[in-house]
Formats: C-alpha cells, sequence, structure tokens
C-alpha cells in the first residue's frame, strides 16, 4: 500500500509539471488526473488549480453513466467521478474547458482507459410478492425521493480517513456481481452485501449528513449519508432507524440496525457507496486512496 501511495505522489506531481501551459491574469492553470486508467466500477479524480470557485468547467465526454461535480477545494475545484461496472472496456474521451465570465482560460483533451473487471455471480429465488416491489412505478417513486436527498451535496469533505464498513460482518455478495433472480438474469450489484444477524447495529461508515430516513419500495428502510464532494453511502433493509434528516453522525455512529425490509430474501445489510446516483467500488475509499488526501 505504501508503494501504492508513493506511487500517486509521483504521478500527480509528474502531472501538475506536464499540465503548467496556459497563463490567466497570473495565474497558472494546474490540471491533473487521478488514475486515468481504471477498471469497470472504479472513480477517477480531477483536480485543476489556479481557477476560482465561480470559474466554469465544462466536461465533454463519451464515457457514460459518469456523475460529476466541480467543487471548490483548496486552490481550485475539485471533481471524482464514478464509473459503471458495466462501462464498456475501452478508451473514453474526457475533454475539460474552463472559462471566467464567458472567457475561455484553458481547453484540454484527454483520454480515460476503462479495463475490463471479472466479477461474479449470483443467484437468489424471490416471491412473486418480493418481486413486486420492484415494479415499474415503485422503482420511479423511490428514484425520486434518492434524487431529491442528493440533489444539494455538500461541497466541502465532511469525511476524515478511511471509510469503514458498516458492520462487522462477512460479506456475502460483492459489488458489481451479476444477479440472477429466480434463475434469469436480472441487474448488476450496486453495493456490498453483509451477512448479519437482524437487529445488529450499523454503523456510520464516515462522518457524513443524513440526508435520506425513510422506507423505500425496493431497500427498504433505508438511510443515506452525504459524506461531502458529492460522495455518499446508503445503508439499506434497515429493520429500525436510528437518525432523521438533518442529523449530522460521526464515523461509527448507530444509523439503524439490521433487518430484511424492501426487496429481500432475509436479513442482511445492503450497502452502496456511490459517486452522485452513480454507485461505485467501494473498497479504494476503505483503503484510503480513493478520496482526495491532499
Amino acid at each position: 500500500m505504501r508503494d501504492i501511495k508513493k506511487f500517486f505522489v509521483i504521478l500527480i506531481v509528474f502531472t501538475f509539471i506536464m499540465s503548467i501551459s496556459s497563463v490567466y491574469c497570473d495565474n497558472i492553470i494546474y490540471i491533473a488526473y487521478f488514475n486515468k486508467i481504471l477498471q469497470q466500477g472504479d472513480t477517477f479524480m480531477v483536480y485543476i488549480s489556479g481557477i476560482n470557485p465561480n470559474d466554469k468547467v465544462k466536461v465533454t465526454s463519451d464515457l457514460k453513466a459518469r456523475s460529476e461535480k466541480y467543487f471548490p477545494y483548496k486552490n481550485g475545484q475539485l471533481a471524482i467521478v464514478g464509473v459503471s461496472c458495466t462501462a464498456e472496456p475501452g478508451e473514453y474521451r474526457y475533454d475539460i474547458l474552463i472559462s471566467r465570465e464567458g472567457k475561455v482560460l484553458r481547453e484540454v483533451e484527454n483520454t480515460i482507459t476503462v479495463k475490463e473487471k471479472n466479477f461474479k455471480k449470483d443467484y437468489i429465488t424471490v416471491s412473486k410478492q418480493t418481486q413486486e416491489k420492484k415494479s415499474q412505478e415503485n422503482l420511479n417513486f423511490d428514484a425520486q425521493q434518492i434524487a431529491k436527498a442528493k440533489a444539494n451535496p455538500v461541497e466541502k469533505p465532511l469525511y476524515q480517513g478511511n471509510f469503514i464498513a458498516p458492520v462487522d460482518a462477512e460479506i456475502n455478495t460483492e459489488y458489481g456481481a451479476m444477479r440472477y433472480v429466480n434463475g434469469v438474469r436480472s441487474s448488476v450489484h450496486s453495493g456490498l452485501d453483509f451477512k448479519a444477524k437482524r437487529g445488529t447495529p450499523v454503523m456510520a461508515s464516515n462522518n457524513g449528513k443524513v440526508v435520506l430516513a425513510m422506507e423505500l419500495n425496493a431497500s427498504g428502510n433505508t438511510v443515506i449519508l452525504d459524506h461531502g464532494l458529492n460522495i455518499y453511502t446508503s445503508y439499506c433493509h434497515l429493520d429500525t432507524i436510528s437518525v432523521e434528516v438533518g442529523d449530522m453522525v460521526q464515523k461509527g455512529d448507530i444509523v439503524g440496525n439490521v433487518g430484511s425490509t424492501g426487496y429481500s430474501t432475509g436479513p442482511h445489510l445492503h450497502w452502496t457507496f456511490s459517486i452522485g446516483r452513480q454507485s461505485t467500488n467501494p473498497k479504494p475509499f476503505m483503503e484510503g486512496y480513493g478520496s482526495p488526501n491532499f
């Protein structure tokens, strides 16, 4: 892990040096890409220094299902970009145009490479009654509530250090697993499933603000935390909810208890890590190299 972090430091410095090519009002604009070569379901970051919080950053990309927002960060702006686990492997344009009061400061063409990742398969059997919880009408309702909860992300980091597992339990379904329901290919698993007993306390994986605490059709009793910079974690199928919208929680605080509400075949915790609306692989953020630490 120390070698990986050392590599990222070298990469950042090298990218900064190579990026110095524009000067506006005596400000040098640096653009640094973190993790330009990644696997399906991963994230990358773009940091632009030398621009103001109100400067406009326009992205042109053929990378579908991305979900980035640029926020004031240090002496510039930063975006964390989520890539779907279903993104086709290949090279994608990710071009940036920076403007101030209608005047172009800089244009940059870049390429993001997405490599294939071998995801596991998951097989479950559900009743007709449970399947009906994922009717289109129900899913639309859920999507509206989640979109509303994530409409105004906190613009500064609330999290501190690594994200932790919300329960101390075995993971029985990995992120990105192709799910087969009653023998039929259904969907891609958006998070991690922890095999835990009903009533097991569920912890906040990091500091954050509660932006949703309610029962949804598919995910049952659900809590969503905003950790800042468009980073969210979701705690699903809870038996009970222990927090309210607007609460500020610290890493390790209890947000609810494990249950089996919503589209569920038994007690477990479904935990989703997402950038905006795009679910992503949480492992880099749990291991300390997914979120910005500079």
